[in-house]
């Protein structure tokens, strides 16, 4: 120890310095204003939503029923030359009914299984297809969450990708959809804000679209 306290006196006196002063925060005159978490509210949701995923590179579109959603999702496919579609294997894009329509114009459907190959499928396949828990309308983004018959890799890996929202699941702002998920109940392994095309920035500050993740980016706001 006493070589310790020497070793660090040296060292004090070599760089001139004293010991540590504590010293105290110097007083501030005012303090910022903040609005209350999940506060905000914004009157026309799906209106925003759609105008913020605009901006930031995306396409959305209203369906007012599964034919039209089926209709979308078949036109784009044709639109890309798609070959293969992998889903989610949730009820929701059951009762849609698109893959009958998809296979009848030459498009295989794969439904998403949790096997550790599956992913090899999602990286083939053209066009992923899922459902989204929620929506943001102040930043134009979607909310997913992973569990079973719910791939991350039907998300982030295929060029394209489309997820379908009821609007009704469209919040206002982000502090709102944080207050879903932290009420005391389950939360899902997973919980993932996706906002738009994938975008990457390298040192040069040039910009390249799609290069960890779908750089095309569909929703379908049903209701």
């Amino acid at each position: 120890m006493a070589e310790r306290a020497e070793f660090l006196e040296s060292i004090r006196r070599r760089t001139q310095t004293g010991r540590y002063k504590p010293t105290r925060a110097p007083d501030v005159a005012w303090t910022p204003k903040r609005e209350p978490a999940g506060r905000k509210e914004i009157e026309d949701r799906p209106a925003r939503f759609l105008e913020e995923l605009g901006a930031i590179g995306g396409y959305g579109r209203r369906a007012s029923s599964p034919e039209e959603v089926r209709d979308y999702v078949l036109s784009l496919a044709r639109e890309k030359g798609a070959k293969l579609l992998v889903r989610w294997d949730v009820e929701e894009l059951d009762r849609l009914g698109v893959d009958d329509p998809l296979k009848r114009a030459g498009v295989e459907v794969a439904v998403w299984r949790d096997l550790e190959d599956f992913r090899e499928v999602a990286a083939r396949a053209d066009i992923g297809l899922s459902m989204a828990e929620w929506a943001i309308a102040e930043t134009g983004s979607l909310i997913l969450t992973s569990g079973p018959g719910r791939g991350r890799s039907v998300t982030l890996l295929p060029p394209t990708y489309v997820a379908v929202i009821a609007v009704d699941n469209i919040l206002s702002t982000v502090p709102e959809a944080i207050e879903k998920y932290t009420g005391g109940g389950e939360v899902p392994a997973n919980v993932c804000f996706h906002t738009g095309p994938s975008r990457s920035g390298d040192i040069e500050m040039t910009l390249v679209t799609g290069m960890h993740g779908p750089g095309d980016v569909h929703v379908i706001l049903v209701g």
